[in-house]
């Protein structure tokens, strides 16, 4: 009995037998006789007292519990014979103090004791949320095989020294369980085509025509047989494949091996049969997946072919790419583009030419060239860069310098100004609205045309009026010589010019040695035929001694991460970024090195160049990190990064690059 309320109902007489006793021992002194009669009266008196004190606080007891049964008995009824999960825990320590029959049937865990913790049960389970104020635990609970839904509140008594919590538990593992059933059982479409149909087919006889065909088809159709999908062929060099989204989880968890496939596949001319798959997954509908398939598609050839794309409501996901890009020999697409281009600047007021930020020789040669033709058309042209973080100055200086150019060049605030609703925007050497010189620029004209040589990345440039994306092109500079071939006489493009051009192919070739084809000669030899001066050219890429030999004492920083690629992380303090563009280019001239990755600090950031000679993608690495690039040549911005912070990142991207490129050499 809880001695507070003992005291309360237990009147205190002891006391008064204490005297009477006391009193019967000192008539000793008087009458030894008559005190034995009070000592044994005061005991049988005592005895009397004890048996009807006893009897009396039974019957306190009953009328207490009486009382309290009909204020608490239907509190203490419903929360034990509550037919959902239930069970008190100690919110300090986890500790569970009690649970219904309920909550032990549910879960099997009949042997839960008081002092058990329940975070044994459940070892993912957390409180936070009801200290939060929320009545609900965010997700569902697992324990063993079961889910549940958990709801709880929190019993914190006036006198209590310890906060507890209820937990109510409402069982939804059917549901999990169909919903599971619902997600793996939804529909995806994907698009699977040969990308080199046409070299694939060239020259060969009908019946070599007709094997290779049908060996893509085996290859496709074994690959398929084991999910349950549909697979038929709609065109030459493309198939419809439909299937489930959990029989594409299955799919990518062994990256989409039909790849590696059918690469064994090889016509009678050497050329080596490859495959870009665009898949559409949590579209609303057969529709709405079959649009996502065709972007996802789209992306994977402007990548360069050779890999399987996955696209979702809200981004990407990149399979393979490892390979190099096919050059595509035909002048047909750059015909219609020039034609396209032409008609889009005769319709608009103005034409705004933008590259990418931090413009190099590449985006400013384009430029250039670009700004050319529009002033050929009559139309008045600007280009939008910001000098002063330009690596470009000397192609700025010598344009600027010929007459009537005094202010083609604008900062991005004046074109701001300066466009109207009719302007047109053509922005080269880039495809992503977060990379071009000004994206406030770029939001806010309607007419928008994309001229670039990049692997596109999940976020790319849409809404465009016109696009020439070529990945396999060796610059943008080589793009928009091209274009000029269809869109102006050579007599209108001046020497300058030419030289700007030449100077932007020079440096993404690395000097015409590497992802330079037939079409990058050509285009230089038109910029020949129109004045250019290689000697000129080369003049432009001096550097100071000072900046030689701050670029050596980057690359002795250089060491061997495996696999032919070399890491140079540098703490020289570096203004010009294409000091370590340069650091890479010169890495690339040891022997065994297949790709060379520079890193340095700039204010809170760490900049990353990578460089290669085709044999390593450096884009698939720098994409690892946020970046992108093409093959041969890509970088990355690793914001508010410590050198420190950035260099772990990097070797885990080259490790994990490296593991791929082994897997598909064993494969």
């Amino acid at each position: 009995m809880d001695k507070k309320l003992k005291k309360i109902i237990q009147p205190g007489y002891h006391f008064y037998f204490a005297i009477f006793l006391l009193f019967a021992l000192s008539c000793a002194y008087v009458s030894p006789v008559m005190s034995s009669v009070g000592i044994i009266l005061s005991f049988m008196m005592y005895l009397i007292y004890r048996q009807r004190e006893r009897r009396r606080r039974t019957e306190m007891m009953r009328y207490l519990q009486g009382v309290t049964f009909d204020a608490g008995h239907s509190s203490r009824s419903s929360i034990v014979n509550f037919p959902l999960p239930t069970i008190i825990v100690r919110a300090s320590t986890n500790e569970i103090l009690w649970t219904n029959d309920a909550f032990c049937e549910v879960t099997g865990h009949w042997d839960c004791a008081p002092n058990e913790n329940f975070r044994e049960i459940a070892p993912d389970f957390d409180t936070q949320w009801l200290a939060d104020g929320e009545p609900r635990y965010p997700g569902e609970l697992k324990i063993d095989e079961n889910y549940f839904w958990v709801y709880g509140s929190i019993m914190n008594e006036r006198d209590a020294e310890e906060i507890l919590l209820v937990l109510y538990f409402v069982p939804c593992t059917d549901y999990i369980h169909c919903r599971e059933r619902y997600t793996l059982s939804r529909p995806i479409v994907a698009i699977i085509c040969i990308d080199n149909y046409e070299e694939l087919t060239k020259s060969a006889t009908d019946s070599e025509k007709s094997s290779i065909l049908a060996e893509v088809d085996r290859k496709i159709a074994q690959w398929a047989k084991d999910s349950r999908s549909l697979l038929r062929k709609y065109d030459r060099d493309k198939y419809i494949f439909v299937l489930e989204s959990g029989d594409l989880s299955k799919l990518a968890s062994k990256k989409f091996t039909v790849l590696d496939d059918v690469r064994t596949i090889q016509s009678r001319a050497g050329v080596v049969a490859t495959l870009s798959i665009g898949i559409g997954s949590e579209g609303g509908n057969f529709s709405e997946c079959f649009h996502y398939a065709s972007v996802a598609l789209d992306m994977a050839l402007s990548r360069g072919g050779d890999q399987a794309v996955i696209k979702t409501k809200y981004n990407f996901e990149f399979f393979g790419g490892l390979s190099k890009e096919l050059e595509k020999r035909t002048k047909v697409k750059s015909r219609v583009v020039a034609n396209a281009l032409m008609q889009l600047i005769r319709e608009s007021s103005r034409v705004m030419i933008m590259g990418h930020q931090t413009s190099d020789m590449d985006s400013m040669g384009a430029a250039i060239g670009m700004s050319c033709a529009v002033r050929t058309h009559g139309k008045p042209v600007n280009i939008v860069v910001r000098k002063e973080k330009s690596l470009a100055k000397e192609l700025i200086s010598k344009i600027e310098n010929k007459e009537g150019n005094e202010n083609l060049f604008i900062e991005p605030d004046d074109a701001m100004v300066l466009c109207d609703y009719n302007t047109l925007l053509i922005v080269v050497d880039t495809n992503r609205p977060d990379y071009v010189e000004s994206l406030p620029l770029l939001q806010s004209i309607n007419k928008v045309a994309v001229i670039d040589h990049h692997r596109r990345a999940a976020s790319y440039i849409e809404n465009f009026a016109l696009n020439l994306h070529e990945p396999y092109a060796s610059s943008a500079s080589e793009l928009v010589s091209e274009l000029l071939q269809y869109m102006v006489q050579s007599s209108d493009v001046s020497k300058e010019e030419a030289e700007c051009l030449l100077a932007g192919i020079y440096l993404d070739t690395k000097g015409f040695s590497i992802k330079t084809g037939v079409r990058t000669f050509e285009a230089a030899a038109y910029l020949k035929r129109a004045g250019a001066e290689m000697v000129v050219v080369k003049k432009l890429f001096q550097s100071t001694l000072d900046e030689y030999m701050q670029c050596q004492r980057v690359i002795s920083s250089a060491k061997d991460c495996g696999g032919g690629i070399i890491l140079a992380i540098s703490d020289e303090h570096i203004q010009d970024r294409a000091l370590a563009a340069i650091a890479a280019d010169s890495l690339l001239n040891i022997i065994g090195v297949r790709a060379s990755i520079v890193a340095f600090q700039s204010e809170n950031d760490t900049i990353v160049s990578a460089r290669s000679f085709g044999q390593v993608n450096v884009q698939i690495v720098m994409e690892k990190l946020g970046g992108g690039g093409n093959i041969t040549s890509a970088g990355a911005q690793l914001r508010n990064t410590s050198l420190e912070e950035a260099e772990p990142r990097l070797l885990d991207a080259i490790t994990e690059y490296l593991e791929e490129d082994d897997r598909q050499d064993k494969l």
